[in-house]
């Protein structure tokens, strides 16, 4: 199980599912800006297939940040990070290659922007301070590569100028994307402290409700099967054996309902009362339903509810197997589907997605009549 990063998508799953089309935008304007400016500077080439080549890795590049922000792919890791700065890096080299000995403005390449746009792609996906290494990283290479153009440069000021020129746009726009990913980390685990100590105010006034509710429900069952009882037995002025074998049944019945009662898990509950929309059989034989988070019980809360809403499975027959081996919960949850593959994914991928980052190890198997999912989380 790998520790939970504090990044905009681990904190809010739902935020990063919406940046979606963000993402897309900043990899096609990168994309698009380059092949602008390298047509405008095209009379600097010297190598129109190295040209083609630099243009195909930022292409690659954007296809990385666009891929693993994919839903479907959700969480962004940090390997796609380590596959992107790579392919900028190599974009770097190959843009330089293009126009070597030739290239005599700094400031109409089309690099550092390029660049700078992908990385603060990154800011609804991974920590503040991961992106802000990604974009020293970056920087460096486009600096290093500027040192070696600085001789063909046609202004006449210290090549220290160029560099700075060349690594600020880099370093701008991927600390912009780290500021706003720290701050927004901060800001939403703030909210939630603020929440959970509200929460743990209101725990005893719930407790207190609780109990009163318990108590009216036990009042209800004695009022249905005892008091109709001890009422036929005071008119009655007579006990016989018939009256012991139904006292003893009632009072079998009633126990054999409180212990069940007492022992159902939150997941039982859910899938038994009706007003979920959703019903279903659990086997949780150590009652390891509980040792779930509140992120994990939310949204797998969110996930069964969602199958009654959208209707593209039977709700009304979903089974959930829970089984403990040593510190982890191995989960399964099947449920027949009503519609096809593609619908059944494009109804409920947001909710896969969010699944995909509360528990790392979600492996969802949709065939033409069975919906399993599959996935582990720690006992706590």
């Amino acid at each position: 199980m790998r520790r939970r990063e504090r990044s905009p998508q681990q904190i809010d799953p739902l935020g990063a599912l919406s940046a979606g089309p963000i993402t897309l935008l900043a990899a096609v304007a990168s994309v698009v800006y380059a092949v602008v400016m390298t047509l405008v500077t095209r009379s600097d080439l010297v190598s129109w297939p190295l040209a083609g080549l630099s243009l195909a890795a930022l292409v690659a590049a954007g296809a990385v940040l666009v891929t693993a922000a994919h839903p479907a792919r959700a969480p962004f890791g940090r390997r796609s990070v380590v596959v992107l700065v790579v392919l900028l890096v190599v974009t770097a080299v190959l843009s330089a290659l293009s126009t070597a000995g030739q290239n005599g403005l700094v400031r109409d390449d089309w690099l550092s922007l390029s660049a700078g746009v992908l990385l603060l792609g990154l800011a609804p996906y991974r920590p503040g301070r991961e992106i802000a290494v990604a974009g020293i990283v970056t920087a460096v290479a486009v600096g290093v590569v500027v040192v070696f153009e600085v001789p063909t440069f046609v202004t006449d000021v210290p090549g220290v100028v160029f560099v700075v020129v060349a690594m600020t746009p880099v370093i701008a726009l991927a600390f912009a994307g780290a500021a706003f990913s720290a701050a927004f980390v901060t800001l939403v685990e703030g909210w939630i402290e603020r929440a959970s100590s509200y929460r743990r105010a209101g725990t005893d006034d719930l407790r207190a409700r609780i109990a009163r509710s318990v108590q009216q429900d036990r009042v209800t069952i004695l009022n249905r099967d005892v008091v109709p009882f001890f009422s036929g037995l005071v008119e009655a002025g007579v006990v016989t054996a018939d009256d012991s074998r139904r006292a003893r049944a009632i009072s079998d019945t009633l126990r054999g309902t409180m212990v069940a009662e007492a022992d159902r898990t939150w997941l039982e509950q859910l899938l038994s009362t009706s007003s979920a929309g959703v019903r279903g059989v659990v086997a949780d034989p150590g009652h390891v339903a509980g040792e779930m988070t509140t992120e994990h019980r939310t949204a797998l809360r969110a996930l069964l509810v969602a199958f009654a809403d959208t209707g593209v499975v039977a709700a009304d027959d979903v089974s959930v197997v829970l089984r403990a081996e040593e510190a982890r919960v191995h989960a399964r949850i099947t449920v027949a589907t009503t519609a096809s593959d593609l619908v059944v994914r494009h109804r409920l991928t947001p909710y896969f997605a969010v699944l995909r980052v509360v528990f790392d190890d979600l492996h969802v198997d949709p065939s033409l009549s069975l919906l399993t999912l599959r996935f582990s989380y720690d006992q706590h």
